[in-house]
């Protein structure tokens, strides 16, 4: 089955976005980033942190979660044509594969790991891989409709009282936290921070569990659920051929792309609009529209430029996503924990981002060159031989395959 270079092309660049994203994470840690309000930023920092929320936060995390649920497809038809014999079987030893390695790296490398749910989220989705696409079809709208939906009733539903029955920690406790993070991830050896990651109790996580008074379990079930929807999404588009389509096509592409400044300004409200909840339900589906908006506007310029270098950079990077992902991870924590640059907590998130974006076209050209003498990844390599359980079907270095023909 020919390869889709368009969708490697977007899920490249998704990987800018997920990246970005996780600067903000890197920097200041996982509850940190929600409350700036225990760092002290100058006023550009400050615009070029709220920018990179709004723009890359939550909006190339889907992108990534659709092209998961793409590529799985391709590879249940690619395994159908050529007549394998327990082809969810081998899906399964892949999200098992995904899953060890989810568990290594949030464990020893970095606890903003997502491979750990996509993987979950792909053993609950393999029951549905080989249903028709009319069904995928469906699921799509429900999820689009039903987006709208809870949307629209955040204007009309009216806010509930807040009792206050006093915070379940307390700011003293909040504060200490930030405190004992930031000293530890700044200037704290592996093994501290190691430590600090299994040990130091968020408050916030605590105080978010208190109030959604028994409901902790069904936010973790639909946080598993959410990429297995994606997933579906991203079957429908494999299905329905949307990769491969003309881009100027409005309905399907250009309305997407015309949407993107919309997309940014509404998502953008968490920081003007007063009403929290509206806010919030805004900047939610908008992410969601922008990302739609953003894989039309590479599928687009990738109709044009397919040949161009940083198309081509892109590409590459889109066929390593899981080694340059982990990659990714070992840039952020050695340039911001203390057994790196100790730059956590600190007063310099426009170089920060500069730095990111920096070592992101590094990883581009690394990914060419790379391409250049290997077919596969070596963390691709090792999650085909996980899937299909056998190393010798598949060639890792292009000389190897040439030196053998």
């Amino acid at each position: 089955m020919k390869r889709i270079e368009s969708a490697d092309a977007v899920r490249g660049f998704s990987l800018l976005g997920i990246f970005m994203a996780n600067l903000l994470i890197f920097q200041f840690g996982l509850s940190g980033k929600d409350h700036m309000e225990y760092y002290d930023l100058n006023g550009i920092n400050e615009f070029i942190f709220k920018t990179v929320k709004v723009i890359f936060e939550g909006s190339f995390l889907p992108i990534f979660a659709v092209l998961f649920g793409f590529s799985m497809d391709k590879l249940f038809q690619s395994m159908k044509n050529k007549e394998m014999k327990w082809k969810r079987f081998k899906l399964l030893c892949r999200a098992g594969g995904i899953i060890i390695l989810g568990l290594l790296h949030s464990y020893f490398i970095w606890e903003g790991d997502i491979l750990l749910a996509y993987g979950i989220a792909m053993i609950i989705f393999i029951p549905f891989i080989s249903l028709p696409k009319w069904f995928f079809r469906i699921v799509t709208i429900l999820l689009a409709a039903g987006l709208i939906l809870i949307t629209a009733a955040s204007f009309f539903l009216p806010a509930e009282p807040v009792e206050n029955t006093g915070p379940a920690v307390s700011a003293e406790d909040e504060q200490e936290y930030m405190s004992s993070l930031t000293e530890v991830y700044s200037s704290g050896n592996y093994g501290e921070i190691l430590d600090a990651r299994q040990s130091l109790e968020d408050p916030f996580f605590i105080e978010k569990m208190e109030a959604m008074d028994g409901a902790g379990v069904l936010v973790v079930l639909l946080g598993m659920l959410m990429p297995a929807m994606f997933y579906a999404v991203g079957v429908y588009l494999s299905k329905a051929g949307w990769f491969s389509k003309n881009a100027n096509h409005f309905w399907s592409s250009k309305i997407f792309i015309y949407l993107i400044p919309v997309s940014i300004i509404l998502k953008s409200s968490i920081h003007w609009m007063e009403n929290e909840e509206i806010a919030y339900s805004l900047n939610f589906m908008f992410a969601l529209v922008l990302s739609f908006g953003l894989m039309s506007l590479i599928k687009y310029i990738y109709q044009f430029h397919e040949n161009s270098k940083v198309i081509t950079g892109l590409k590459s990077m889109g066929k390593l996503s899981l080694t340059m992902y982990i990659m990714q991870s070992l840039i952020g924590t050695t340039i911001f924990y203390g057994y790196g640059f100790g730059m956590f907590g600190s007063d310099m998130f426009a170089l920060s981002a500069v730095i990111f974006i920096v070592f992101y076209i590094l990883q581009m050209i690394l990914a060419v060159w790379y391409l250049k003498h290997f077919t596969y990844g070596p963390l691709e390599y090792l999650l085909r031989t996980v899937t299909y359980m056998n190393f010798r079907k598949k060639k890792w270095s292009r000389d190897m395959k040439s030196s053998e023909e």
